[in-house]
């Protein structure tokens, strides 16, 4: 099976998060839209949690939010990964980079993190460069839909981008408008806004519940 869940913020005692680690599958997969916050706070906390999370031995994937630490997310390996690219965390867990397009248990997921945090996160200092997405990534991001003919199965994204939103990242938003225009796909997740909520038929927000995928 695979499951969802998102926005951890740096805490291993996350019901989801929990309940994933009791299960039994050996052939399972959680994947976390964002904000897990490893290396996140200089704090004796963070730092724990941080090792902990590196230390699960059952496979984990993970789309960054905006309160990640990137420029130590950019510090592992990379490699390829059920048909793109990723950073190799540990033995069992990835991070799956913007713009890509994987194909787990025949099924298509393309994945999108990141998004522009509030000016709350300034004045902490806990904004790190690269929250949001540049060109290059968006062009990838585009160029990889393309590859797989404008059809995907599932769209993991931190957050779903609108016009709405009170704090906003541009390049986001208009690819997400892109995607809601050229793309085929059955479901759309996305977490930030810590909430379990079905939208309508193809949008879901995710956050502490484990939702089954298939």
């Amino acid at each position: 099976m695979i499951y969802l869940l998102s926005d951890l913020h740096g805490t291993m005692n996350f019901r989801g998060l929990t309940d994933y680690m009791h299960m039994d599958g050996k052939d399972d997969l959680l994947i976390i839209l964002g904000d897990v916050g490893l290396n996140f706070e200089n704090t004796d906390e963070n730092r724990e949690f941080t090792q902990a999370f590196l230390s699960i031995e059952k496979p984990i994937a993970f789309i960054d939010g905006n309160h990640e630490n990137f420029a130590y997310l950019d510090s592992f390996p990379t490699e390829l990964w059920n048909g793109g690219s990723v950073h190799r965390l540990s033995e069992h867990i990835v991070h799956l980079k913007r713009g890509n397009v994987y194909r787990i248990e025949d099924k298509s997921f393309f994945t999108f993190g990141g998004c522009k945090s509030s000016a709350i996160w300034d004045e902490r200092g806990l904004r790190y460069q690269g929250e949001e997405a540049g060109e290059e990534e968006c062009a990838l991001a585009r160029k990889n839909l393309r590859l797989n003919g404008y059809r995907v199965d599932y769209i993991l994204t931190h957050k779903y981008e609108t016009d709405s939103c009170k704090t906003i990242s541009q390049p986001l938003l208009w690819l997400t408008k892109w995607i809601e225009q050229q793309v085929d796909y059955d479901r759309w997740f996305s977490g930030h806004w810590h909430r379990n909520q079905t939208v309508d038929a193809k949008h879901q927000l995710v956050y502490d519940e484990l939702m089954a995928v298939c």
